[in-house]
């Protein structure tokens, strides 16, 4: 269910039945030569749609912008400050508490975001003490690693633009893939990185050069729409079960092994 399609009179009566509100949130910023600008946020929205189809859930609509300032210099990326985007998410989910809406769940397409995300989720518990709100935060594509790992090269040396993303979009929006490209990028493809996580550590060393690197990092050669379809069911899957068990508190620290009283 879509809450833009709702009326005031409409969402008024959908907070007596306490759903889970899923937030699409990505970015809009570069994903090599060969995808469109829009990956992050197209993904995570068809995400949240399909879970929310599956789970009853309420979707909100999509912010489409997030913290992107890594790739400031390649044309048509357009980022939020760090201030500014946890600004856009504390509003929006105090939007929805004050509503009455007790559940929200940040689906998040960029993983920049999620620092901030988490952040922002803090604050908002802490203002809304005592109101029995939850408020949680995940990037898709980490939500079912393990599944995905059985698809594809996804996580092996990146994931901007790579064999996952790009079979995503070939599944969501062939149109807008240029594959002969993305092989082309596939030809002499070398491993790299520039922000590693390395035994715990965040290591941030300088930003890439839209001059020298292509922004992708990873495979795109390797997708197929295939892969992209089995992808989305992999995630839809998953995060239909974590909505499901975050839906009726199970992930809530306040309670006994985290699971929900007896007649809620």
């Amino acid at each position: 269910m879509l809450l833009e399609d709702l009326t005031w009179v409409e969402a008024r009566e959908l907070v007596k039945k306490d759903p889970v509100v899923i937030v699409p949130t990505g970015s809009t910023e570069q994903h090599g030569p060969h995808l469109p600008l829009k990956v992050d946020i197209a993904s995570a929205d068809y995400i949240a749609r399909a879970v929310g189809d599956r789970t009853g859930s309420l979707v909100a609509p999509p912010l489409n912008f997030g913290y992107s300032e890594l790739w400031w210099n390649y044309p048509g990326t357009i980022s939020f400050s760090a201030e500014t985007y946890k600004a856009a998410i504390h509003d929006i989910c105090a939007s929805l508490i004050r509503c009455g809406f007790r559940k929200i769940f940040l689906l998040n397409g960029h993983n920049p975001n999620l620092i901030l995300l988490q952040a922002a989720a803090y604050e908002l518990i802490d203002k809304y003490e005592n109101q029995n709100i939850s408020i949680g935060a995940g990037t898709y594509i980490f939500m079912a690693k393990e599944e995905c790992d059985k698809i594809g090269e996804n996580f092996t040396d990146g994931t901007h633009a790579n064999e996952m993303e790009t079979s995503i979009m070939l599944h969501l929006y062939p149109d807008l893939v240029k594959m002969d490209v993305a092989k082309e990028l596939g030809k002499n493809y070398k491993m790299r990185r520039v922000i590693a996580f390395d035994q715990g550590a965040v290591i941030v060393n300088r930003w890439p050069d839209s001059d020298v690197y292509s922004g992708v990092y990873g495979n795109p050669s390797l997708a197929s729409a295939e892969k992209g379809k089995a992808y989305l069911e992999a995630l839809v899957d998953k995060i239909s079960e974590f909505i499901g068990n975050f839906s009726e508190g199970r992930y809530n620290p306040s309670r006994p092994e985290g699971v929900p009283a007896e007649g809620d």
